[in-house]
């Protein structure tokens, strides 16, 4: 019982960590071609400020590398385009792409990033769209809701209590009350 009660309660406390980890990259695909996008700062764009996006490729056949890639990224806002310029490679992999972007105002933007095989190329055809949220001012990091808070405190009270009573009616039925 006691391991029970300390599995539970190490599993209540990092379920908050696996969850903010996971939400901050999303990996988005087309076919055999995903990649996951990362922006900083801390996935928090902020208008009027240098936005660095890294793109890492994954590609289920082994064929897709960037080097082999007519691949464009585009910046819409709406159904307008805002910017649309080639990806650039990091030169120590050839399934990742480094690059920079300024929002000009805060709102929702779609990156889009699509890919088309060159010469020697043998992948099909991609396109990739992420929809980026950007904030006005400084850049801040999401803290964890206060009403997700509430709900984990509930949460480990209850497995607490269900443990402590599980516990004393195996105690209790020992005792033979």
């Amino acid at each position: 019982m006691r391991r029970f009660l300390q599995v539970s309660l190490l599993t209540v406390l990092l379920l908050p960590l696996c969850a903010s980890i996971a939400s901050a990259h999303v990996l988005q695909s087309d076919g055999d071609i995903g990649a996951v996008l990362h922006i900083e700062p801390d996935d928090n764009p902020v208008s009027n400020q240098t936005t660095t996006y890294v793109l890492s490729f994954e590609d289920d056949t082994g064929h897709f590398s960037l080097t082999h890639c007519t691949c464009t990224a585009t910046v819409l806002a709406g159904m307008s385009v805002i910017s649309s310029k080639p990806l650039v490679m990091v030169i120590t992999d050839p399934l990742e792409s480094q690059d920079t972007f300024t929002f000009p105002k805060a709102a929702a933007y779609t990156l889009r990033i699509s890919g088309k095989p060159g010469p020697a190329g043998s992948f099909q055809p991609f396109t990739l769209n992420y929809t980026v949220r950007v904030t006005g001012g400084a850049a801040t990091t999401q803290p964890f809701p206060p009403l997700l808070w509430a709900g984990l405190g509930l949460g480990i009270a209850l497995i607490l209590l269900a443990a402590y009573a599980v516990e004393t009616s195996n105690s209790t039925s020992k005792r033979g009350y």
